[in-house]
């Protein structure tokens, strides 16, 4: 698997993780007094890393015809039209992924302007 190639699986793999976490941490938030701030920051967030996993997928299966599939908590089978073969990593590892995939997208490279939602108290 080149580069690229190799690039797109970690993003297919870390992307969906990245959004559940946040969609699970916004529910956090719904006590806090000022919770519309961080609510628009994580909904900017999620609609970005959605069109960015929505992009990575039509690559994989367009461009590059790579098919992943999760077969055990941590450990994804991939296949080409000319080789296969299994990812693992360790619960630590997906953990360290996601975190630093959600660092970009909430105030790193790929970070997104939000609109703040109702500003009422």
């Amino acid at each position: 698997m080149d580069a690229q190639m190799n690039k797109l699986v970690h993003q297919f793999i870390l992307l969906p993780l990245a959004i559940r976490v946040l969609q699970h941490d916004k529910k956090s938030f719904s006590d806090f007094k000022m919770r519309n701030v961080y609510q628009g920051k994580i909904d900017s967030s999620i609609k970005q890393l959605q069109k960015d996993l929505s992009s990575t997928k039509k690559l994989m299966y367009t461009q590059y015809h790579i098919n992943v599939k999760q077969i055990a908590q941590c450990s994804y089978r991939w296949s080409s039209r000319h080789d296969t073969g299994v990812i693992t990593y360790t619960p630590g590892e997906l953990k360290e992924m996601t975190r630093k995939v959600i660092e970009v997208y909430l105030y790193g490279s790929k970070s997104t302007a939000f609109e703040p939602r109702d500003l009422g108290w």
